[in-house]
């Protein structure tokens, strides 16, 4: 049998754990937020609350699948990145009807960056 996907499994001979974990998490979260996400969601998750939710459980999902391949999964994490990942996203969303739109888009990834941290550490 082949060796089970665990952190202990992906360290490097430095050991640096930490940081694939969170390379792991910020690949997840890019191909959650942005791989996954139509131009038809990036348009009308503001507008229409499936689209948004659509939209936030997939992007829970990568999060939590990755979560669950390094072996720190928890049930209340996928509440957190869910709900934050809602709030943050409309507020976003509000912002887009402005000329400097594209702005916000910093505050929001730093935002989605700082719950892979968290997940992580808790």
């Amino acid at each position: 049998m082949g060796k089970r996907c665990s952190p202990s499994h992906l360290r490097s001979p430095e050991g640096d754990e930490q940081e694939v974990i969170m390379i792991w998490l910020v690949f997840a979260h890019y191909i959650g937020d942005i791989a996954l996400q139509s131009d038809w969601q990036a348009q009308n998750k503001g507008k229409l609350w499936y689209v948004m939710l659509s939209h936030c459980v997939i992007w829970t999902g990568c999060i939590s699948i990755a979560l669950q391949f390094l072996g720190i999964f928890a049930m209340w994490k996928v509440a957190f990145l869910l709900i934050g990942h809602w709030i943050c996203d409309k507020w976003k969303t509000t912002k887009s009807k402005t000329p400097e739109a594209w702005k916000f888009i910093y505050p929001d990834q730093a935002w989605h960056l700082f719950q892979c941290v968290i997940v992580y550490l808790f």
